[in-house]
């Protein structure tokens, strides 16, 4: 891998940061998660875009097994959500996205909903973790993934079938995640 290590480093913790509306006290988390970024790059020999991981994945039998799958993204910060959304897009998913709970439990009634990633923390009815009790019980099949930039959840935390990830989270895994 090229390039100067530590000023990828600082570029990516820093547009992580920014990513996440830039929260005071938060730099140790975003500068740890473009280590974590650096290390898997480097790992697996990836270019900094990881376009290589992207095109392996749109190959034309992968790229029909994913535009049939569907997740729903539902986070209330909009440019958070519209980066979501845009990366799997480019990944080859099928995305609908929503800013609540409430608009996603619509998308669900009237789609099939392969996965689910959502916020914790959001405005309207219910928050994340409602929506995922929800799903679960009404959309058993529903793979779910819950994030949350505020709260820390363990394994313990979370029943069967859903996975807990800290923001900011990086393509990458959320790819791995999905897949």
């Amino acid at each position: 891998m090229t390039g100067n290590r530590s000023e990828w480093i600082a570029a990516r913790a820093y547009s992580l940061w920014e990513q996440a509306g830039r929260p005071f006290g938060q730099d140790d988390l975003h500068w740890h998660q473009a280590v974590l970024e650096r290390e898997l790059l480097e790992h697996t020999q990836a270019s900094p875009d990881g376009r290589e991981v992207l095109d392996r994945v749109r190959a034309p039998a992968a790229i029909e097994d994913m535009a049939e799958r569907s997740i729903l993204v539902v986070e209330d910060e909009s440019r958070l959500r519209f980066d979501i959304v845009d990366f799997l897009d480019r990944a080859g998913y099928r995305t609908l996205e929503a800013a609540n709970a409430d608009e996603a439990l619509v998308l669900l009634k009237t789609n099939r909903i392969d996965t689910l990633y959502t916020d914790i923390d959001m405005p309207g009815s219910m928050d994340g973790l409602g929506l995922v009790a929800r799903v679960r019980s009404q959309w058993p099949a529903t793979r779910v993934i819950v994030t949350s930039g505020l709260v820390k959840l363990s394994h313990d935390d979370v029943e069967a079938g859903v996975t807990f990830v800290a923001k900011p989270t990086a393509g990458l895994e959320l790819l791995k995640l999905i897949a």
